[in-house]
């Protein structure tokens, strides 16, 4: 899943990489065109996370990731065939669609797999490992671009090879993929029982229950998941912005040229693995989150004053590796905040639906937000990624003075409403 979900992200971010390649030239980028560009991948990536959701509990795991995964890697690779702005476009929408299958499948397989406080490290570390993954993609921009034909610059080997690479993976990841533990190909029935049993102590876990209709608008007036994500929406501007924009900062800002600029993206990324194998696995033991992700929230917000108004290139690059790591880290470690908050299969398939689809309009504001007319500076996508990770900080103290208020009901009544008694994880 770590290896699936890293092509996702090297798919939908390669725009960078390529701009500075010389697609931009090449496509007469002008104005808005390229946020634009950026901007179409997350309509339909918004509109399909639920119903994936909806579709994957009523089909087979390792059938359902590996058709999308194949989809987006079509998508991908027709990205370096077209001829114009319009051929770019379609691809863009395309990949959004089919990559809203991606992540939201990661997260409902992982999350019924372990208990609450099990998930945590798991997560993080799979979205942080394949944040890594991606990352390398750099180097392979790199080395694709020295590809050059008479009919194919080398921008556009950056899309064939990388989607090609990414089908070739999702084929044999359906021979290796597995389902739900209850329906496990690789698991004894003493194993898969001791799995259901655990799952079934931690929360209202009943494996039989099916997502319907009237589940999800039950679990939509919650106004705990809503909560949950807005505060994914404003982290994965910061996520998706240093996704698209970093080859763009690095070269334009801090001078680098277009090759340099893309190998410098990859080091940010080993700070973020660092956080989540440390931190991620300290919160799952300490079986908290808010801290933690107010903390990932001040690394963005210090991060980003740092890159804008660092003395020195140095100090400047130094801000992009706290930026960018507290952004990564931060963005499974909500996405675990919700899933530990969520009782049942069904609450949890919703809260990481509703996550995803807001985290699609944080990816359209992440894609804005540094605009090419504010270069070099990028004055203004600065001060709005820092006010994203403040409002952040503040949205998890209020959660978490909430949540702590209905554990102490609960503990005092000996109920939480619920049939058996469930403390929410703060």
């Amino acid at each position: 899943m770590m290896v699936l979900l890293a092509f996702s992200y090297i798919d939908r971010s390669n725009m960078g990489l390529a701009s500075v390649a010389g697609m931009s030239t090449e496509l007469d980028f002008k104005g808005y065109d390229y946020s634009v560009m950026l901007l179409v991948f997350f309509p339909g990536y918004a509109l399909c996370v639920l119903p994936s959701n909806y579709i994957l509990h009523r089909t087979s795991v390792r059938y359902w990731l590996t058709f999308v995964c194949i989809g987006f890697g079509l998508f991908t690779l027709g990205s370096g065939l077209i001829r114009n702005q319009n051929g770019l476009l379609a691809m863009r929408v395309l990949l959004g669609i089919f990559e809203a299958g991606s992540f939201t499948t990661v997260i409902s397989v992982v999350s019924t797999w372990y208990p609450r406080y099990f998930v945590g490290r798991r997560l993080t570390l799979i979205n942080t490992g394949a944040s890594l993954i991606a990352s390398l993609s750099g180097i392979l921009a790199y080395a694709f671009t020295r590809i050059s034909t008479p009919n194919y610059a080398g921008w556009r080997w950056i899309f064939i090879l990388e989607g090609a690479i990414t089908i070739l993976v999702a084929i044999a990841a359906f021979f290796v993929l597995d389902e739900y533990p209850e329906t496990s190909r690789f698991l004894s029935d003493d194993y898969r029982d001791i799995i259901v049993g655990l799952i079934a102590q931690d929360r209202e876990e009943r494996h039989e229950e099916k997502i319907t209709v009237r589940r999800i608008v039950q679990s939509l007036g919650d106004w705990k998941l809503w909560v949950f994500a807005i505060m994914y929406m404003l982290c994965v501007v910061t996520s998706y912005g240093m996704a698209y924009f970093m080859p763009l900062i690095l070269n334009e800002k801090m001078g680098y040229s277009g090759a340099l600029s893309q190998l410098l993206t990859t080091p940010p990324y080993f700070y973020a693995v660092l956080l989540a194998v440390g931190l991620a696995w300290l919160s799952d033991r300490q079986r908290i989150r808010s801290p933690f992700i107010a903390f990932f929230a001040l690394n963005v917000i210090v991060g980003m004053a740092v890159t804008r108004w660092g003395p020195n290139t140095g100090s400047q690059y130094f801000g992009l590796f706290l930026t960018l790591g507290g952004s990564l880290v931060n963005g499974p470690m909500i996405i675990v905040f919700g899933q530990n908050n969520a009782q049942t299969r069904s609450a949890r398939s919703v809260s990481s639906g509703l996550q995803l689809s807001f985290g699609a309009v944080g990816g359209i504001i992440g894609s804005t937000v540094f605009r090419s007319q504010d270069a070099p500076t990028y004055t203004p996508g600065s001060i709005v990624v820092m006010c994203c990770a403040f409002t952040i900080i503040c949205l998890s103290g209020l959660l978490a003075w909430s949540l702590h208020r209905e554990n102490r009901l609960a503990k005092d009544t000996g109920s939480d409403d619920g049939e058996r008694r469930f403390l929410y994880t703060l």
